[in-house]
């Protein structure tokens, strides 16, 4: 009985996280993968070829300014979903922004939200 009443009084030391973000089907397409590295990388897609394995490139899509005084968790914001297009990858994040990466110039154009994130409470 001492024991159950300790551990119910004891602070648990686990503070809420979010979960992590679901994974993301990559792209092959001609030869190559488009993947979304999740983790520390956020808005970043990874260009692989697929006979070498060897990373072609990595394009940062969007950024995400993380205000160090906030849990970083709840400031992430990942994407969600790439799509092939015509010449391009067409990518969605966790906050409904739309954005066109052009696969031959590697330029970015934002169709929905912003470029740089910032967390803002609510």
């Amino acid at each position: 009985m001492i024991l159950v009443s300790t551990l119910t009084l004891a602070p648990s030391g686990v503070h809420a996280k979010r979960s992590a973000p679901a994974a993301v089907p990559p792209l092959r397409i001609d030869g190559t993968e488009y993947s979304v590295p999740h983790g520390f990388l956020m808005g970043v897609v990874l260009a692989t070829d697929l006979k070498s394995g060897i990373a072609l490139w990595r394009r940062q899509v969007y950024s995400v300014i993380v205000d160090p005084d906030v849990e970083e968790d709840i400031q992430a914001c990942y994407i969600t979903k790439i799509a092939q297009g015509k010449g391009c990858l067409v990518i969605e994040n966790e906050h409904g922004f739309r954005y066109v990466l052009d696969l031959h110039s590697l330029q970015v154009r934002t169709l929905k939200g912003a470029s740089v994130i910032r967390w803002r409470m609510k």
